[in-house]
């Protein structure tokens, strides 16, 4: 056990000089008047062992601890403090008897510890203290106020006496610790469940998202193959026809040039009936003005009737010309799919292009003006324009634009721009119920003549043009023109229409010559007339009757070719439309391969049955909704990192499972080391009691099962019934505190105590009864008492006493009296 030998201070509180007070027993008393100081040596052991608190040393701040002089002393520079401690048991870890311990402080509040001489940190000179069972905040120093703190404590803060000197500080740490982090792991618990919880409602929806997915795949495939069993019958269909017609091609090929040789031999065959004609009439007459005049007749018969007959065939064409522009022009109105599958439903007026009349005009303006708006469905109202494309994706055919004419509005618009045709929009043709799209779609586009024109007008007015020629000026000044090929222009149509403004020219001339030739045929006829003879007229009679006959005949057979040519005309259109199926599905074809079992199955089914399998299946489609293609490889993704997440989830918990036993485990080593200390302090409590007062005591927790609830202390002193320590007088508390506070210090004893008038409450047979106990103390351990109740100090070893002269303590060593007059007379003459 080491022992404090000596106590040095100079410049510390009111102690400027250097002063020593040594501590030879284990009894030492320090006494001396109220303000003398004598405090202020217990202050000075606590100021070196480690205490920063300037209050707990009874100052402001820590410069208040430096002497602060007086009228007629001047101020210390530093306050400093020396323990003398006797390590002859090596209680301390240094090989050496005596240890010094020593602080300074200066006026700038810098302390500064040396140990043994050396300086060293404040953690160094604490850890020293605590090999030494030391501490700066123990209880072997008992102040001025710290009864009172006892006495004034609710249950709980004395019962944190107890968790202090039992230790379970440690476990209140490591299981702060362990709350600390079952915290933080409770919260990524939390979260994690959260996100685990998250996680299985999308595996939820991702799984019934999948089975969808996988079904629509199902289905998919199998359309594939219905479409492409359906694809190989329009080839072997297409390529069946192409067949099928070219034979009749063929055969009506040669019925036409059979037809062809028939009119060719024909010809030839009036040709030499007319050099008959011609003959006979040169053989029956003499001079050649009667011959000439039946050639010129006979040719200009002959001519008319060949020019009759090219006019009739010249029309023949041209009508068969018009119904072969009449298809294309209609194959040309075709529609989209997506248009032409809405155009039946309810409350549907039709397309654009085909509700506004545009006068030929303006129609290459119009046709630019618009842009895709020509091909935009007009509907009554949202309603229509809704359910037209619900059924659009219901069917999968494709998109439309729709313009609802209730909610459609016309664009403002001022006049025209002065040297213009007028608004667009006023110039086309509509039904009254149409304006406001008209006006939408044409409202503040302006017509002018060209671009040179429109250049000219933007200079004063910025808004948008359209030339009669296709170029664009927008409002922002942007241009767009160049040449102009009108959409769904055909060249065959075009080549169709020169050829018929062709034939009608031919048959407008051939008319003209007809009737010329009509007019000379007449003047001949009277001629010939005059001069021939009625032999010659009968003959010629019969030649011309053959030549009608025969002319008749060819043009039986002209007409019989003409309808071969339509004919054949019709069947290489038809071949046209089975070569254009042929190859638009003969690239689709050649890529698949239709050898699968499936497959051969399929090619197996009618053409009828495939389109109804097909529209079944269009029909799944749509009542599956939309589907998430993406969810099946989501699905199979996720799957993975939930198992992944799962995993790390039941770890975290295991984790906070393992925390809960540690916590559990350090609650009952607390419980335990708690329980053992209020034991042994109980019974030392109860044994110091009835050593002071002859009495009992107790300490008791409020609830005996709850070691978090307060401490309650209660005594009986001889002859009184047993009371909580609220209850007690001044006097009984003040002892019983004292109790309470020795029981403490013998559980956990130091090689010192010092107690600074921790005797002041007590009446003179208390006192008596606590100076017999710590004189019988004083055996085992060293005691330094600060006290001016002469009781006590009569029981002292080693007496000094503390004088104050004009602001400055001073100590002298004082010799037992008899009594307390005499020691108090020895006190001031030393003064």
């Amino acid at each position: 056990m080491i022992r404090l030998e000596k106590i040095s201070m100079q410049g510390f509180k009111s102690f400027k000089r250097p002063t020593s007070i040594i501590l030879p027993t284990n009894f030492s008393v320090i006494t001396g008047p109220n303000g003398s100081g004598k405090s202020n040596i217990a202050d000075a052991i606590s100021f070196v062992i480690g205490k920063t608190s300037s209050r707990v040393l009874r100052a402001k701040k820590s410069q208040d601890l430096i002497f602060s002089g007086s009228k007629k002393k001047n101020s210390a520079e530093y306050a400093k403090v020396t323990l003398y401690f006797s390590n002859k048991d090596r209680i301390l870890p240094f090989d050496e008897d005596d240890v010094t311990i020593s602080r300074k402080i200066n006026k700038s509040g810098v302390s500064t510890y040396r140990l043994n001489g050396k300086i060293v940190t404040r953690q160094q000179i604490l850890d020293v203290f605590l090999k030494a069972r030391i501490q700066a905040g123990g209880h072997n120093i008992l102040k001025q106020g710290d009864i009172t703190n006892i006495i004034e404590m609710d249950p709980t803060e004395r019962r944190s006496i107890i968790d202090e000197i039992s230790g379970i500080t440690e476990y209140e740490e490591k299981k702060r610790k362990a709350l600390n982090e079952l915290e933080k792991i409770a919260v990524k618990v939390r979260e994690a469940e959260i996100v685990l919880e998250q996680k299985e409602e999308i595996m939820e929806r991702l799984s019934a998202e999948r089975e969808i997915a996988l079904k629509y795949k199902d289905l998919e495939s199998e359309l594939n193959q219905i479409r492409l069993v359906a694809i190989w019958k329009e080839y072997s269909s297409a390529e069946k026809g192409i067949e099928e017609i070219e034979e009749k091609i063929k055969k009506k090929q040669e019925e036409y040039e059979s037809a062809e040789k028939a009119i060719t031999k024909l010809d030839m065959q009036i040709d030499a009936k007319e050099n008959e004609l011609e003959k006979t009439i040169r053989d029956a007459m003499n001079i050649s003005e009667q011959v000439d005049l039946s050639k010129k007749i006979s040719r200009l018969e002959t001519n008319i009737e060949s020019k009759k007959n090219t006019i009739e065939s010249y029309r023949r064409d041209i009508e068969r010309i018009e119904k072969m522009i009449d298809d294309m022009r209609q194959m040309e109105k075709t529609k989209s799919p997506a248009v032409e599958a809405v155009l039946n439903i309810q409350g549907v007026h039709g397309v654009f292009k085909d509700l506004v009349i545009i006068p030929d005009k303006y129609s290459v303006a119009a046709e630019v003006a618009a842009g895709a708006h020509m091909s935009d469905v007009i509907v009554e109202n949202a309603n229509v324009a809704v359910n037209c494309i619900k059924y659009l994706k219901e069917k999968r055919i494709g998109r439309a634009r729709f313009l609802p004419l209730d909610r459609i509005q016309a664009r403002t618009r001022g006049r025209p721009p002065e040297g213009s045709f007028g608004w667009l929009s006023d110039l086309v043709h509509h039904e009254p119920l149409y304006s406001n799209v008209v006006n939408y779609v044409f409202g503040s586009t302006a017509c002018v003549s060209d671009i040179e024109h429109a250049k000219e007008i933007s200079k004063a007015n910025r808004v948008r043009m359209v030339t009669l020629d296709g170029d664009l000026i927008e409002s922002s000044g942007a241009m767009m023109g160049g040449f102009h090929v009108k959409k769904h222009s055909n060249p065959r149509i075009k080549a169709y229409m020169e050829e018929k403004k062709k034939l009608d020219s031919e048959i407008k001339i051939l008319i003209l010559e007809i009737d010329e030739l009509k007019d000379q045929l007449k003047e001949l006829l009277g001629k010939e007339k005059r001069s021939s003879s009625a032999n010659l007229e009968g003959r010629r009679a019969r030649l011309k009757e053959q030549l009608e006959r025969m002319r008749s005949e060819r043009k039986s057979l002209y007409e019989k070719r003409i309808i071969l040519q339509q004919e054949l005309n019709k069947l290489n259109i038809n071949k046209a439309r089975y070569e254009a199926k042929y190859e638009s599905v003969k690239d689709q074809w050649e890529e698949k391969n239709i050898e699968d079992i499936q497959m051969q199955e399929l090619k197996e089914k009618s053409a009828q049955w495939l389109k109804n399998r097909e529209n079944e299946i269009l029909a799944e489609f749509s009542r599956l909704g939309p589907v998430n293609m993406k969810a099946i490889e989501d699905y199979e993704k996720l799957h993975k990192e939930f198992e992944g997440f799962k995993e790390k989830v039941e770890k975290i918990i295991k984790e906070k499972l393992a925390v809960e036993e540690a916590i559990a485990e350090i609650d009952s080593k607390r419980k335990d080391v708690f329980e053992k200390t209020l034991i042994e302090v109980s019974h030392n409590f109860q044994k110091i009691y009835n050593e002071m007062t002859g009495g009992d005591a107790y300490l008791k927790l409020e609830n005996d099962s709850d070691m978090e609830s307060g401490l309650l202390i209660s005594a009986s002193p001889p002859g009184k019934n047993l009371l909580y320590i609220d209850s007690m007088s001044g006097g009984e508390k003040t002892l019983t505190a004292l109790a309470f506070l020795f029981a403490i210090q013998r559980y956990k004893p130091s090689p010192f105590y010092v107690l600074d008038e921790a005797d002041a409450a007590l009446d003179k047979t208390n006192t008596q009864a606590v100076a017999k106990l710590l004189k019988k103390q004083s055996e085992m351990a060293q005691f330094i008492i600060i006290s001016h109740n002469i009781d006590l100090v009569r029981e002292g070893d080693t007496i000094y006493g503390v004088s104050m002269d004009e602001g400055e303590s001073k100590v002298i060593g004082i010799n037992l009296p008899g009594d307390e007059k005499e020691m108090r007379r020895q006190l001031m003459s030393k003064n």
